[in-house]
């Protein structure tokens, strides 16, 4: 299994998720000029997610687009063959997903009634 920090693992859950949706495949998508696959790289000791991205030829057969980064903090630096917008869409639902698994898994404060100086 590929480790990466949980917020790049729940932007990464957001692309999978569109695979499905257009291909129903785990890292193949149809983008505006074509259909691409992604392939995660190494893991990276700083929590970023990285790979490359394949865009497939009329032939049936693929070749190298460009990459992909997704930093540690959730943040989308670069993703050949997904535009701006879906950039966005997956962070913004990304980070609203990672803020409601925190408040659902936080322990509640309790309140003190003695003062503390």
């Amino acid at each position: 299994m590929y480790k990466c920090s949980a917020k790049a693992q729940l932007v990464l859950d957001q692309v999978t998720a569109r695979c499905q949706k257009d291909t129903g495949t785990k890292n193949t998508w149809e983008g505006k000029s074509g259909k691409y696959m992604y392939i995660p790289g190494r893991e990276n000791a700083d929590g970023k997610a990285t790979g490359v991205v394949h865009k497939f030829q009329p032939d049936g057969s693929h070749k190298l687009a460009g990459s992909y980064k997704i930093l540690a903090d959730g943040i989308i630096t670069r993703f050949t063959g997904l535009s701006k917008a879906n950039w966005n869409a997956y962070m913004n639902s990304a980070e609203a997903e990672y803020k409601k698994s925190l408040s659902t898994t936080a322990p509640a404060e309790s309140k003190s009634a003695a003062k503390v100086a």
